[in-house]
């Protein structure tokens, strides 16, 4: 795709390519009746753009921004290829202590070696990759013109993440990093934190992608019982007589199959039950349990067995059915316990949220890495979402606590009571948008979602903000 530019004909040609592209796709998705229709579209437009190269003075602009497009798309790539490539050697030094933690051992000095091995050339190859990028950044234009070719390699990375259940934000792959070695030895771990947080998600990446076996997931509700998630017995009708047979329940599957099990909202679940989980938490793969539900018989947990647990921080009136986790449940995770912050947390006020704007990019790009949303419309919604986050998680920082009322600020109490515009929430209303074919603005989603909610004081707060950003004019 041809950059913006102040010259006219390269605003032209650029406007024509991205519609001939998105008119291209149509042709080869749509029904018989759309495909006729782009058809033609699609030859008006190569012949719009071939008249723009037929001019002798609006070719030699168009190669010479062609030429100067396709230099910044080699740095841009070449540096995108040392990131991967560092990116590859820091996993590497970290899958060396995994191994041995995966082996209940300490690590030996050669592993040692290695690993600082592995970072220092990580560390290289960045020193590399911001010399070469200094070298080949002479004007504002150049730089303008690889940040955006590396914005565009980044979105369709962030997509493919998402498509695997997880946005790798700096946050994600610290976490991870540091918790997987833990989990390969069977021990226990614990994710804090907001609502809609992406806590789950992080459980479920952790259970599938890194440590390869399909978790076993229990939602958390106040009547679950420990008969419901350990086993119990059933009455069957087996050759003419019936016989009680034991079922195994989720808990119990993965301890003797040797798979992940995550306990999601674990502080929504009865204190009978979270009392008996104070043991179990203590197992590891190879020790023995003894199934009370089924007359004491004895199992043998298999390796690969872990508990992920999340839970929804403490806050009064703002969670129903959460208790307070006791300090006995809490000091089971030992170190293993993981407050999962909102993205951009940390971020100034006045600093672009990029992660926030990422998700959103990333959720609704095609596989061209084309987005149906306006970089303004992304900015300024991520900001919006940002701001509801930090707000709902009690940053009453410089700029934030413009949306807390004097009363809330006086009383501790954060900014937004129930409702925020979550990571999901956020993805979810920028895909109603693209998905809409135009049908639905952002302005008119963003103004429904307000509408929805159920907290007046909420619904004031959240338009305040919104209309801070530019939307419900």
């Amino acid at each position: 795709m041809l950059p913006f530019d102040a010259h006219p004909v390269l605003a032209e040609a650029a406007e024509v390519h991205r519609e001939l592209t998105r008119t291209r796709r149509v042709a080869h998705t749509a029904g018989s009746a759309r495909q006729a229709l782009a058809a033609d579209a699609q030859r008006a437009l190569q012949a719009r753009l071939d008249a723009l190269y037929a001019e002798p003075e609006s070719r030699e602009i168009l190669d010479r921004a062609l030429t100067e497009r396709a230099a910044m798309l080699r740095a841009a790539v070449q540096s995108w290829q040392i990131t991967l490539a560092q990116r590859g050697l820091t996993d590497e030094a970290a899958s060396v202590a995994t191994d041995a933690a995966h082996e209940h051992r300490a690590l030996i000095q050669a592993e040692e070696l290695l690993i600082g091995n592995l970072r220092a050339q990580a560390e290289r190859l960045g020193e590399r990759r911001t010399a070469m990028l200094v070298d080949r950044v002479d004007t504002e234009a150049t730089r303008d013109g690889l940040l955006t070719a590396l914005g565009a390699l980044r979105l369709r990375e962030a997509r493919a993440q998402l498509r695997r259940g997880l946005l790798l934000t700096g946050q994600m792959r610290g976490i991870i990093a540091e918790a997987l070695p833990a989990l390969t030895r069977g021990e226990p771990l614990l994710l804090l934190g907001e609502t809609g947080g992406a806590k789950t998600a992080l459980a479920e990446y952790l259970s599938r992608v890194m440590l390869g076996r399909e978790p076993e997931l229990v939602s958390g509700y106040g009547d679950i019982t420990s008969s419901q998630l350990i086993g119990s017995h059933e009455l069957r009708s087996e050759q003419g007589a019936t016989v009680s047979v034991f079922v195994a329940g989720p808990l119990l599957r993965a301890m003797t199959e040797g798979h992940p099990v995550i306990l999601d909202e674990v502080n929504a679940m009865p204190a009978e039950f979270l009392k008996r989980l104070n043991r179990i938490l203590q197992l590891r793969p190879g020790d023995r349990f003894a199934v009370q539900e089924n007359s004491g018989i004895a199992i043998t947990i298999a390796q690969g067995f872990a508990i992920l647990a999340t839970a929804n921080e403490q806050t009064p009136h703002r969670y129903r059915g959460i208790d307070r986790m006791s300090a006995e449940l809490v000091n089971r995770f030992g170190a293993n316990s993981y407050r999962v912050h909102y993205p951009d947390a940390g971020v100034s006020y006045t600093d672009v949220p990029r992660e926030n704007a990422l998700l959103a990019a990333a959720s609704i790009a095609d596989d061209a890495g084309s987005v149906p949303l306006s970089t303004d419309e992304l900015e300024r919604v991520a900001r919006a979402a940002f701001i509801s986050q930090q707000v709902f998680a009690g940053s009453h920082g410089e700029g934030f606590n413009t949306f807390v009322s004097t009363e809330r600020e006086i009383d501790g109490r954060p900014g937004l009571e129930e409702s925020v515009l979550a990571p999901r929430t956020l993805v979810a209303i920028v895909q109603k948008v693209a998905g809409s074919g135009g049908q639905v603005s952002l302005d008119h989603a963003l103004r429904r979602f307000v509408d929805g909610v159920m907290h007046a004081e909420d619904r004031q707060v959240l338009a305040l903000i919104l209309r801070s950003q530019g939307f419900l004019g």
